[in-house]
């Protein structure tokens, strides 16, 4: 190919991918736009609130996805009463940026969020998919839930309260494989990667409350005795 075809070869790929980027970008914010409108008309039928932008909801916390990265953004939240529980829904994203000297990569993670605020604060317990964070963890006598799931937590007593078997076999069930729990600052948090959607919300508050439920009356009377 002479010099100035591939010149002309060169111009009118970098044009194309100029225009798939803009209309990768449009399509994008269309769909950003859609589902924040679908949030915002589920809350005000539910008699919920939301907004667009929440900067200071997952501030200070250090477990889960909470202290990862750069540019952290609590987005499209919407929060009320759910079985008698303060609990929330809403996006969350942060930014990590790697180098290698030469060029430098910036990478957006987006994960959905459900949160309810529990009756006491209990220590710090974090449960994650064992298939992506394997290493040294808190063991249980159930060889298939330790394979399960990977479980962090400040206190081990605390955890294997929290964590007893029938809360063990609810953990084990398909609709929570591949999601992450953590227990902090007196909230329960559970998130997946991705975005918010409205059919998401209620299964997924639903499933937090049962693993709520499943907590033993004892621990949260301990949790008050000892102002954890």
């Amino acid at each position: 190919m002479h010099g100035e075809g591939m010149m002309t070869f060169v111009g009118v790929f970098v044009v194309l991918m100029l225009v798939v980027g803009v209309g990768a970008a449009i399509w994008q914010a269309k769909k950003t736009r859609e589902r924040r409108e679908a949030l915002a008309a589920w809350a005000r039928q539910r008699g919920w609130a939301y907004a667009d932008d929440v900067p200071t909801v997952h501030e200070g916390l250090h477990g889960g996805p909470f202290n990862k990265g750069h540019s952290r953004k609590t987005t499209e939240a919407v929060w009320g009463t759910f079985e008698g529980r303060e609990a929330m829904s809403s996006r969350y994203t942060y930014l990590v940026t790697t180098s290698n000297g030469k060029t430098t990569t910036t990478h957006t993670y987006h994960h959905h969020v459900l949160s309810m605020v529990l009756p006491a604060r209990l220590p710090f317990i974090e449960l994650k998919d064992e298939g992506f964070f394997k290493g040294r963890d808190i063991q249980f006598e159930d060889a298939a839930f330790n394979d399960a799931w990977n479980v962090q937590g400040d206190d081990p007593r605390a955890v294997s309260d929290v964590i007893h078997p029938r809360m063990m076999q609810r953990l084990m069930q398909p609709d929570l494989r591949g999601a992450n729990i953590l227990f902090e600052a007196g909230r329960i948090f559970l998130w997946r990667s991705g975005q918010p959607e409205v059919p998401a919300i209620d299964p997924g508050l639903r499933m937090v409350a049962e693993v709520v439920d499943l907590i033993p009356g004892f621990v949260w009377d301990n949790a008050r005795g000892q102002g954890v």
